[in-house]
């Protein structure tokens, strides 16, 4: 069996985030049952796919909002208005669907589609409706729109996530109707998504190696408390302000905390134990040094 696995950004071996960890989990899965996966959607610049062979890179972009001029914002803004396309999406329309079309079937045939999240789907679903697909659901994106439309700042931003949030309701429940099959990285996603019968969907646990890790020794604890994520992603932007705001307070001023990982602009702490370091070169490293890791998902 031949498929494609439709992503907005093919891995190029970094692992920097929770999602490139999850496709990685879940392409090498496919292939020992057995799959052949070729991977189809963009690379950021200057990264190039990790596996060449099996990638069709449609071109080098960086979706990032964070690191976007207000220009750029503000046209993505306008272009999604004009496609009916979700923010998430239109960053993608670098290339037509009729690009897209032509890469797929330059590179065919295949026998399915894996859709990996929405972002991609969503971008080129006119594209995506020839052959059975598996849809791969990461998170309950409209329900994370709508958290982060209650938790935004102003009301142009309030206004954007709503917006957001109805338009992913609607392309969820489609891919979802359209899927031979939906897998989920939570058990709580399926019955949010419509899917909760076992014909229907199932939850990928996202084991990520076939042995424990090997005892290191004893471990030298660095801090008190060891934070690490992409905290540009707003889900936990939202329990990042939520933990310097609300618990941090409350801890001595000798308790020593350290957040690791990309930090969005304007994001401060009067706690003088506090350190924000930014990336690491090994995540695994950088945890085993905290005496507790605390989880901050609200």
């Amino acid at each position: 069996m031949h498929l494609l696995f439709a992503t907005s950004i093919v891995p190029d071996g970094a692992l920097a985030s929770g999602y490139e960890i999850a496709n990685a989990a879940i392409i090498e899965a496919l292939r020992r049952a057995g799959a052949r996966v070729t991977v189809i959607g963009f690379s950021w610049p200057g990264k190039p796919a990790v596996d060449p062979e099996n990638t069709i890179v449609l071109g080098a972009i960086d979706v990032r909002t964070e690191s976007a001029s207000p220009l750029q914002k503000l046209a993505w803004v306008g272009k999604a208005m004009r496609m009916g396309l979700t923010f998430a999406s239109v960053k993608l329309r670098v290339v037509s669907a009729a690009d897209v079309h032509a890469a797929i079937e330059h590179a065919g045939p295949f026998d399915g589609y894996v859709l990996n999240s929405v972002q991609f789907a969503g971008a080129f679903e006119s594209v995506l409706g020839d052959r059975p697909s598996i849809f791969v659901a990461h998170n309950v994106e409209h329900r994370s729109a709508e958290e982060n439309a209650a938790a935004a700042g102003s009301v142009l931003q309030r206004w954007l996530f709503r917006r957001e949030a109805r338009l992913l309701e609607v392309i969820e429940k489609r891919l979802c109707r359209a899927a031979r099959f939906v897998f989920t990285l939570a058990e709580e996603d399926r019955a949010a998504l419509g899917v909760a019968s076992d014909d229907r969907s199932a939850v990928l646990p996202l084991v990520t190696r076939a042995e424990a890790p090997a005892n290191k020794g004893p471990r030298r604890v660095d801090c008190d408390a060891a934070l690490i994520g992409t905290w540009t992603w707003q889900p936990n932007r939202i329990g990042l302000d939520w933990f310097l705001t609300k618990v941090a307070p409350h801890l001595k001023a000798d308790f020593r905390i350290r957040i690791a990982g990309n930090m969005p602009s304007g994001v401060t702490s009067t706690h003088p134990g506090i350190q924000f370091v930014g990336r690491v070169p090994d995540a695994q490293a950088f945890a085993r040094g905290g005496a507790v890791v605390p989880l901050i998902s609200t």
